[in-house]
C-alpha cells in the first residue's frame, strides 16, 4: 500500500469550510482506480489541514498524480490556500483496531 499526503496553509476563517471545500475533490479522486481510502485532517485550533490517500500499489498512485494536484489544487483555492507540501510513502506498517 502506499499513500500521499498533503500539507495546506488555510486561513483561520476558512478552516471550518474545509470539509466541503475537498469534499468535491474527494469525490472525484474515488473514481480512480486503485484508490483505497481517503481523508481529510483538520485542525481548527491550529488552522493545519492535511490530506491523505492510500493507494493500492506505486502504480495507481503515479497514475493519480496530474488529477489529484488538479483536484487538490482546486481546492485549496476554493479555500484561498495554499498546498505546502505533497510527499508520498510505502505504507510500512498498517494496523486496524481490535474490537473486543
Amino acid at each position: 500500500m502506499f499513500a500521499r499526503v498533503s500539507r495546506y496553509e488555510v486561513p483561520t476563517e476558512r478552516v471550518d469550510a474545509a470539509p466541503e471545500a475537498f469534499r468535491q475533490a474527494i469525490s472525484q479522486i474515488a473514481d480512480l482506480s486503485g484508490l483505497a481510502e481517503a481523508f481529510l485532517l483538520v485542525d481548527a485550533d491550529s488552522a493545519r489541514v492535511l490530506t491523505m490517500t492510500l493507494w493500492e500499489s506505486r502504480g495507481a498512485m503515479e497514475a493519480s498524480r496530474v488529477t489529484a494536484s488538479r483536484l487538490r489544487s482546486e481546492a485549496a483555492r476554493a479555500l484561498e490556500a495554499s498546498v505546502i507540501s505533497t510527499d508520498e510513502f510505502e505504507v510500512a506498517v498498517r494496523e486496524r483496531g481490535l474490537s473486543s
